[in-house]
């Protein structure tokens, strides 16, 4: 008898571990999925012409267009997503992963090839690294994420001030300069994020694993967890772009 109780609990903290390290997989898949996604339609919006097209066309207007979307289909994702059904999370997750795509085709037209590889890996190791940590530590990184998710709003405001400068000055000296200030605080600023959410993520998958809720409730925290993590991984790229990206 005492064997068996002793089992019991070694099987459901099995359990457990089981079904937390399923949902941390599953996060990760699904943000992988859409990050190769992104990357897809990213090149196919270059290869078509489509984004020359556009901006030959219908000129900043075409690139506003595209960052409004973005923020109005993230906005109701983030907004809803523990109401709607899953293919239409699902299929609002894959709308925004495609209009990403066509702003990774924007950078595409203005770095070289080499050197988006060349970032790409580094964002990748990156993000590694700091989702490892956020995993492994053991301190509290909460007021860190709070600080660095304030500073991240401050640096929006920040870059809507330097696109609106843009229209009344051509010096390429000044853009320049913005844009180091932008990578730089930005990669801060997604790091200090990345690590929170991972901590965060994997407190969530043990509390999701011991309480057992419906399916259709743990898709969902699936769905915005990844969508955290891509937007975290999109964020270190674009800094590290802005640093480290050579110019055509």
């Amino acid at each position: 008898m005492k064997e068996r109780a002793a089992t019991r609990p070694a099987l459901q903290l099995d359990a457990t571990q089981t079904r937390a390290i399923k949902f941390i997989g599953d996060v990760y898949f699904r943000m992988t999925l859409a990050l190769l996604t992104s990357a897809a339609i990213g090149y196919l919006s270059i290869q078509s012409g489509l984004l020359l097209w556009g901006f030959q066309n219908l000129g900043r207007g075409f690139s506003l267009a595209i960052f409004g979307s973005q923020l109005m289909t993230v906005i109701a994702f983030q907004g809803s997503i523990f109401k709607m059904k899953s293919s239409t999370s699902h299929l609002l997750f894959g709308l925004y992963a495609a209009l990403t795509g066509l702003t990774l085709g924007m950078v595409g037209l203005i770095y070289t090839f080499d050197s988006i590889v060349t970032v790409g890996f580094a964002a990748s190791a990156g993000f590694l690294t700091l989702v490892g940590f956020g995993k492994l530590t053991k301190r509290d990184l909460g007021p860190i994420g709070t600080f660095c998710i304030m500073g991240l709003m401050m640096l929006m405001v920040y870059s809507l001030g330097v696109w609106v400068a843009s229209f009344f000055t051509n010096s390429a000296g000044f853009m320049n300069a913005a844009s180091k200030i932008q990578g730089f605080v930005g990669v801060l600023l997604f790091a200090g994020i990345t690590a929170y959410e991972s901590q965060r993520l994997k407190k969530l998958a043990y509390n999701l694993a011991e309480q057992a809720p419906s399916d259709a409730a743990v898709e969902a925290y699936v769905s915005a967890g990844a969508l955290n993590m891509y937007m975290n991984f999109i964020g270190i790229f674009l800094s590290l772009m802005r640093l480290m990206g050579s110019r055509r």
